[in-house]
């Protein structure tokens, strides 16, 4: 089981944006560039003002699984 820390410092890195409509039941992600905590929350908040119709967030990337150590 994984824990991940509710407290966020600016300079923490592997942050991306996530996305989705406030009317509508479509979400995404921007997973082409990780950046720290402060870095994506600015982004977000810049995003929020030029789109209402979506609502955008900081969120923490996962590793990808590996898949070949479960399947060895």
């Amino acid at each position: 089981m994984s824990t991940e820390n509710l407290v966020r410092q600016v300079d923490d890195p592997g942050y991306i944006i996530a996305w989705r409509y406030k009317y509508e039941f479509e979400t995404g992600k921007f997973t082409d560039e990780t950046m720290t905590f402060g870095e994506a929350r600015e982004k977000c908040e810049a995003l929020n003002l030029e789109n209402p119709d979506k609502t955008y967030w900081p969120e923490k990337q996962k590793p990808d699984p590996e898949w070949h150590l479960v399947y060895e």
